[in-house]
């Protein structure tokens, strides 16, 4: 297991996170409050994945 991909789950957290909240509030800026959702979240899995599962991209 490698602890590195933890900063890219942590990282993909507070994005998700953020990106909901600018969301909820109802900014004029909602496609860029989706964007840093959905980038949050495919942060998230992507360090989830790398970090949890060895081998996942290798085949």
């Amino acid at each position: 297991m490698d602890l590195r991909y933890l900063v890219l789950a942590a990282a993909g957290f507070a994005l998700s996170t953020a990106g909901f909240v600018m969301l909820g509030r109802g900014r004029p800026a909602a496609p860029v409050s989706g964007l840093v959702f959905l980038a949050g979240v495919v942060s998230l899995v992507l360090g989830i994945l790398l970090t949890c599962v060895p081998g996942f991209f290798e085949g």
